[in-house]
């Protein structure tokens, strides 16, 4: 009878699953928690880590029309502007990487970068 693996295809077969375990081993580990950056016509101009924000945090830029922030642990969103359609407020709590706020009136931008999600999709399209 002849058997199923050979010596050499399991010592192959094995090396192959070291080497992807070693691959997959830095997505998994030391992840950065959410950053949300705040910039106003391009510049950055504060920039909360999410994961560690204790209770609710508020401000309000210094832009015509102004434009009210809160973050709270984990998420961050436009709470108030002064502008005619608040798109930006209607945008709601931003949670994952990639999520965005923008108010054009105010060019200020409100965008996450890095997540703790791991099983984030790469695109939303609708």
């Amino acid at each position: 009878m002849k058997k199923l693996f050979e010596r050499n295809d399991l010592l192959i077969i094995i090396a192959v699953c070291v080497v992807t375990i070693i691959l997959l081993i830095p997505r998994f580990v030391g992840e950065k928690g959410a950053t949300a950056e705040i910039s106003v016509d391009g510049k950055i101009i504060k920039e909360i880590e999410l994961d560690k924000t204790d209770g609710m945090y508020q401000f309000t830029t210094e832009t015509e029309p102004s434009v009210t922030i809160t973050a709270e642990k984990g998420r961050i969103c436009v709470s108030d502007a002064d502008c005619k359609d608040k798109l930006c407020v209607k945008s709601g709590w931003l949670t994952s990487e990639g999520d965005m706020a923008v108010c054009l009136p105010a060019k200020v931008v409100v965008n996450i970068k890095g997540s703790s999600t791991k099983n984030a999709p790469d695109v939303i399209t609708y």
